[in-house]
């Protein structure tokens, strides 16, 4: 018998357990003073080759373990570790189909084993695959029905089809069975982090880092939600740590600076990583890091020729090339039209993580892409769905079938010729229920006019509560637009009328909407919805200049019946409460507009 195939004795077998639990906790260099001593013990043994090919693809050592698997994968093709291992390594290089290859075979070769498939369905996610990776993870559900993983996998799934509430209650399906995996543990973060839920989102990142404190990913996820939570000391100090020993990290950079502005130290944050991207001029993640700390300064002087340069460098980088167009759509200045970009007729994809007021704000070009039958076809979301039944159009709703031609709804823009005078030209193009509209007008008439609707932000930096209450005259009453988590904070405003309750899905919305006198806010789809339907208002905007919120002498291009209030700098809400409580006297004073479909409303 060779050396090779010899039984491992327990403590080599020992060592190697050993040495994969200091992998699994990040501490690499304890892990090889292991497998080295092992290695000279049983230099050609597969079990010493696989654990050393692992801590090689763990260290990102490419190079090494290919050295590795490539000849022990040919010595031992039954391995199914070594198999395994291989298929990672194609991962990381690109090779997609030669790395489902190697898991499909270690699948077959180990039928018992979650870890080849599991590699399996996220490399299918990677490949666009996610039919294939749901098939997969359905597979190993069935062979493994309380796995971890598979719930994972199938959360994984629910995010590349933008199905955020499936992949919530995937995660949590899996968190059950394995309460304290990092990786499940940061991607529900993420998820209740994105549905706006900052405190959930921080108790699971603080979870994940207590599982996983040397991950870099899982601790840069920590500061991005102590950041979101408010948290902005122990955010920097967490964002400090990492760069201590990773003074590269650009997304740390980013995030530092975002901490700076929203702590009022706007000129600190910029110059910080101005220097980061003076000392790394080739690069055009920090130049693009530093555009998008500019915008957000308001500055979209200074970041418009960093993303010029950053384009320079990488002329495809899309986030560089998407905040240009960002910013010169904010100007007011419009993409020149696309012939045939989107021909009616055409079926339009709706990303679900579309922000629903950019939807209420591109709607406006449906009805010009209705077929001949006057029909818009969509793959959207039901809630989209809802909000585009209020259009003068008949829908076709389902999901685009194989081969039919499809083109993407964030894409519309460049289909159509605008110019700031179009626009200010356009018409309400909303209309609300006739029969809910009637019921709140009956609901509303209980209390004295004018009627407010309101929203704020919840997260740190943004619009609060009490400056939006601030804004108010002492007549009149408060209509909270504020829906799930958001309404909780009402208990500090008790005299405003709890709307939101009852705001089940955007046909109440819209028909509330549309019997206030008055809406104002921040950039939430409650305020495009008042512009939609052409109700006054304010939109209180950052300084960063939402593209959504061009104006032209305080008026929206996109609204014309709102006008837009914008800070001056990160921060500094106080002159856009002033104006926002004069606009609103201004408006209360002219007397109720009419609202939709009464009989002297604008057409």
């Amino acid at each position: 018998m060779t050396d090779a195939l010899r039984p491992l004795d327990t403590t080599i077998r020992d060592k190697i357990k050993a040495a994969e639990r200091f992998m699994a906790a990040g501490r690499l260099d304890e892990a090889g003073f292991l497998l080295d001593g092992v290695l000279k013990l049983r230099p050609y043994d597969p079990d010493v080759l696989n654990a050393l090919a692992a801590l090689a693809l763990a260290a990102g050592d490419l190079p090494r373990a290919g050295a590795i698997l490539r000849p022990a994968t040919t010595a031992y093709p039954h391995h199914s570790g070594l198999v395994t291992n291989l298929g990672t390594l194609h991962q990381m290089e690109g090779r997609l189909v030669e790395a489902q290859a190697c898991f499909l075979r270690a699948a077959a070769l180990a039928p018992d084993r979650e870890a080849p498939l599991h590699a399996l369905a996220l490399t299918r996610l990677m490949a666009g695959d996610s039919d294939g990776a749901e098939e997969v993870a359905s597979r190993l559900l069935n062979r493994h029905p309380d796995s971890a993983g598979g719930f994972g996998l199938l959360g994984l799934v629910a995010l590349a089809r933008d199905d955020r509430p499936s992949a919530i209650a995937a995660f949590r399906q899996a968190l059950a069975r394995q309460p304290e995996d990092p990786a499940i543990l940061r991607n529900l973060s993420a998820c209740c982090l994105q549905e706006g839920d900052a405190a959930e989102a921080l108790a699971l990142a603080e979870r994940a880092h207590l599982a996983a404190p040397l991950d870099v990913e899982t601790t840069e996820h920590l500061a991005l939600c102590q950041a979101e939570a408010g948290r902005m000391g122990e955010a920097e100090a967490t964002c400090r740590t990492v760069l201590a020993f990773a003074p590269n990290h650009i997304g740390l950079r980013g995030l530092l600076a975002r901490i700076h502005l929203a702590d009022g130290r706007a000129e600190a944050g910029l110059a910080e990583l101005t220097q980061f991207a003076r000392a790394n001029p080739r690069s055009a993640e920090a130049m693009v890091a530093l555009a998008i700390a500019a915008r957000q300064a308001g500055r979209p002087g200074t970041a418009t020729p960093l993303l010029d340069h950053a384009l320079a460098l990488e002329p495809d980088h899309a986030t560089a090339r998407a905040l240009r167009d960002e910013i010169a759509l904010a100007e007011g200045r419009f993409p020149e039209k696309a012939e045939a970009e989107v021909p009616p007729g055409s079926r339009l994809v709706v990303p679900r993580d579309l922000p629903a007021g950019e939807f209420v704000l591109l709607a406006r070009f449906l009805p010009a892409l209705a077929d001949a039958a006057g029909t818009v076809k969509l793959s959207a979301p039901e809630a989209f769905a809802t909000l585009a039944a209020h259009l003068p159009v008949s829908l076709d709703v389902a999901r685009s079938a194989p081969g039919e031609p499809t083109f993407p709804f964030v894409g519309l823009l460049r289909g159509f010729t605008l110019s700031p005078d179009r626009l200010w030209e356009s018409k309400p193009y909303l209309s609300p229920d006739p029969a809910l509209r009637d019921r709140w007008r009956r609901s509303l008439e209980e209390h004295p006019r004018p009627w407010i609707g309101v929203a704020w932000n919840r997260g740190a930096g943004g619009l609060p509560m009490a400056q939006i209450r601030a804004a108010l005259p002492p007549d009149g009453s408060a209509v909270s637009l504020m829906v799930d988590e958001g309404r909780h904070e009402l208990k500090d405003w008790p005299e405003a009328i709890d709307a939101g309750r009852h705001l089940a899905d955007f046909a109440q919305m819209i028909a509330l909407i549309a019997n206030l006198d008055a809406v104002i806010g921040p950039d939430v789809a409650m305020l495009h919805i008042a512009g939609a339907l052409g109700r006054p208002g304010v939109a209180a905007a950052g300084c960063h200049r939402p593209w959504a919120w061009a104006n032209r002498e305080g008026h929206s291009l996109w609204y014309p019946t709102l006008r837009v209030a914008t800070q001056s700098q990160p921060g500094a809400w106080d002159a856009v409460v002033e104006a926002l409580r004069a606009e609103v006297v201004r408006l209360t004073a002219e007397g109720p507009a009419p609202a939709p479909g009464d009989a002297d409303a604008p057409r």
